[in-house]
């Protein structure tokens, strides 16, 4: 174990503590978001200066009050610990050795896409698997912003897909648009039974032994502890509908900035 490393501890939440757990709750779903979208934060180039911005003490209080509502404050504290702890260039030169700079076979330490854990390598197959992402994207209205470069199954495009529809749920809800909030609803059932319950947790374990840093194995644990209480806590999948089907919505920006869930 590294100096700038974490020992880990066994600690599974439990989808059954059901703690202020109201799927008609505004501000139930504004915790998810608000924890998806710290979480996403490492998975962006720290340069880009959204780790900064999540280490102030407003963002810090937002993002452990948010954990102790939804009930994974055991993983998300050591996570806070380590974001305040982690300076930019020791972040960067982390990130750039995980997920930058591929080994001499062309391969990177640990692969942040979805398709790498949920299908068997073949081209189409992979082409299909990006595409169903896209296909939530689009179910969304959301749009990667100009400074995201990256395929659309990247981890952090994926978290903070899931942040920005738990942000609109909860914002469908407060304004009492039951029929919108259950077609977002479906929606986050569909993405978390078919995208994230497989891909983050199997992400999360290989990071969490290529990491040898503290940010990257607190955000390994955090993000697989989030999505398995939330999969766990969601109806099953439904087919989604097409964006024309619905209506349509408006692009969202996702170049690693928050969505305001009030």
């Amino acid at each position: 174990m590294t100096p700038n490393s974490t020992e880990r501890t066994e600690s599974v939440p439990d989808p059954d503590d059901d703690r202020d757990f109201d799927p008609d709750d505004p501000a139930y779903h504004g915790a998810r978001a608000t924890l998806y979208g710290a979480v996403a934060a490492p998975f962006v180039h720290p340069d880009d200066g959204a780790l900064d911005e999540l280490a102030h003490d407003d963002a810090i209080e937002g993002i452990l009050t948010a954990a102790e509502r939804i009930g994974v404050e055991s993983e998300t504290a050591p996570f806070v610990e380590a974001l305040v702890t982690t300076d930019t260039e020791t972040a960067a030169g982390a990130f750039d050795r995980l997920f930058g700079v591929p080994d001499e076979d062309g391969t990177y330490p640990v692969v942040p896409y979805e398709a790498q854990y949920t299908v068997d390598g073949a081209v189409d197959r992979e082409q299909r698997r990006i595409a169903a992402v896209v296909g939530v994207m689009e179910a969304a209205g959301f749009e990667r912003g100009s400074g995201f470069a990256d395929r659309q199954d990247h981890v952090a495009a994926e978290l903070e897909l899931a942040q920005v529809l738990a942000a609109q749920r909860a914002v469908a809800l407060h304004r009492g648009d039951r029929a919108d909030a259950g077609h977002l609803a479906d929606l986050e059932a569909t993405f978390l039974a078919e995208h994230l319950s497989d891909f983050v947790p199997a992400f999360a374990r290989d990071l969490r032994e290529a990491a040898g840093i503290a940010l990257y194995e607190t955000a390994a644990d955090m993000a697989s502890a989030l999505v398995d209480l939330d999969h766990a806590r969601h109806p099953a999948a439904v087919e989604i509908p097409t964006t024309a089907e619905h209506g349509g919505r408006p692009p969202r920006d996702t170049a690693g900035k928050g969505s305001d869930p009030r």
